[in-house]
């Protein structure tokens, strides 16, 4: 074998492990996703459903597909309201809002007792509810022809109040997505 020949050889298989290194080497480095990357949630969605996750405020719901979403870059964010999402059924006037804010309020005695006196001869039911280890106040109101849901916890000083709103005649036919919408409340 001629030197030349020799020396092609030498070199090939030098690039051919030095490219089988590169190769195990990158396997080995984790590559870091950067700092303002959210990290999806990895909770599986529920079918019908798509799943709402903010990462500035750590919490997150999943919201019927087929119901239109208005952003919360069409309103104006005052008063301690740090997000606000809104759902409607198009064929019917039934919506969903969700108000995530700061707060005041220490507990959900402070709440009931607000509602109590601005609501106190429309409150059709009340009730203590737990989601996901978050306890949470539940009132209904008739306020007719139209009835409402309102849910608020509150956890470390933010409100998350979670409005449904549809004439008496339809609310029942919703009431179990508005439902959902709270049982897949999430905060991290």
């Amino acid at each position: 074998m001629s030197s030349t020949r020799q020396k092609k050889t030498i070199v090939g298989v030098m690039i051919v492990v030095a490219i089988a290194a590169i190769v195990i080497f990158a396997g080995c480095i984790e590559e870091k996703a950067p700092a303002s990357t959210p990290i999806p949630p990895t909770t599986p969605v529920s079918q019908g459903y798509i799943q709402s996750y903010d990462h500035n405020i750590n919490y997150g719901f999943e919201y019927p597909e087929d119901w239109e979403i208005y952003s919360p870059d069409e309103f104006s964010l005052t008063q301690g309201v740090k997000k606000v999402d809104i759902f409607t059924k198009s064929s019917e006037a039934t919506s969903i809002i969700i108000i995530a804010k700061t707060t005041n309020w220490k507990n959900l005695d402070e709440v009931k007792n607000l509602y109590k006196e601005i609501y106190r001869e429309i409150i059709v039911k009340k009730n203590i509810i737990e989601v996901n280890n978050v306890k949470g106040y539940e009132m209904t109101r008739l306020n007719s022809p139209t009835k409402f849901k309102v849910v608020i916890f509150i956890v470390n000083d933010m409100v998350y109040e979670f409005n449904y709103g549809a004439t008496e005649d339809l609310y029942d036919g919703s009431e179990g997505i508005f439902d959902h919408v709270i049982n897949s409340f999430v905060i991290k």
